[in-house]
């Protein structure tokens, strides 16, 4: 999980300067949705996904490399295309193939928030993803909880976004307990009103604003291999001049 980010000048020290580049957001935004666009994702999804892989460049610096392994997943399909929506007795179930957090993530967070069941996004444990979503799409008073359960189905690790726009990592779990009978390794995502956490927020609303601004009016630092790579993708969204 990351840990939280000082919000100083966007020197970037985490990456050597001549491994580097300094991007405009708009930039990393647009080549995001270019990128998936042009794997097959659609225009209005591919818009979503854009936003959730700028917002983990900016604070946690891994948005980039996300949007690489969503593409890999994309483009190495192993069954029919899809999402799909299964009502189990516990736990509604949402799955995609090809899998992908990126992708699935939005739809079963806006799905726990609107009803009382819990979701399951099954054999994703990384929900990193789907916690930056959910940081825009928790209302006021109100928070979600995030349960990477192992092979047992047991609480392994836990993250609790809130209304407010705050991130908590590494919730103990001992205390939480998911009322849905052991479902195997997964994600589980469940509505809980909001309650205080011992520990600070690793992600606050006022220091994202605060990096946000930095990063609008001096760019934002990204590792130049891995840019390099995701700008490739980007270029595909482009069609060829036809040659007479």
């Amino acid at each position: 999980m990351t840990d939280m980010l000082t919000h100083t000048l966007e020197d970037d020290t985490a990456l050597p300067p001549g491994n580097r580049i300094r991007l405009a957001v708009r930039e990393v935004r647009e080549t995001a949705f270019r990128a998936l666009y042009a794997a097959g994702v659609s225009a209005g999804e591919a818009g979503g996904a854009a936003d959730i892989v700028t917002a983990m460049q900016l604070h946690a610096r891994n948005g980039i490399d996300t949007l690489l392994t969503t593409i890999a997943e994309l483009e190495s399909p192993t069954g029919p295309a899809g999402v799909t929506l299964t009502r189990g007795p516990d736990v509604d179930i949402v799955e995609r193939s090809p899998q992908s957090a990126l992708l699935t993530g939005p739809l079963a967070v806006d799905l726990a928030l609107s009803q009382s069941r819990p979701v399951l996004l099954p054999r994703i444990v990384d929900h990193d993803a789907v916690a930056w979503y959910a940081l825009h799409a928790v209302t006021p008073g109100a928070a979600l909880r995030l349960l990477a359960l192992d092979d047992d189905g047991q609480p392994a690790d836990a993250t609790v976004v809130t209304g407010a726009g705050d991130m908590y990592r590494d919730v103990p779990v001992a205390a939480l307990t998911t009322g849905v009978r052991a479902i195997g390794a997964g994600t589980l995502l469940q509505a809980a009103p909001l309650a205080a956490h011992p520990s600070r927020p690793v992600h606050t609303a006022a220091e994202r604003e605060t990096r946000y601004r930095h990063a609008v009016s001096y760019g934002v630092f990204v590792d130049a291999a891995t840019w390099s790579r995701a700008y490739e993708l980007g270029r595909r969204f482009l069609v060829p001049e036809a040659h007479s």
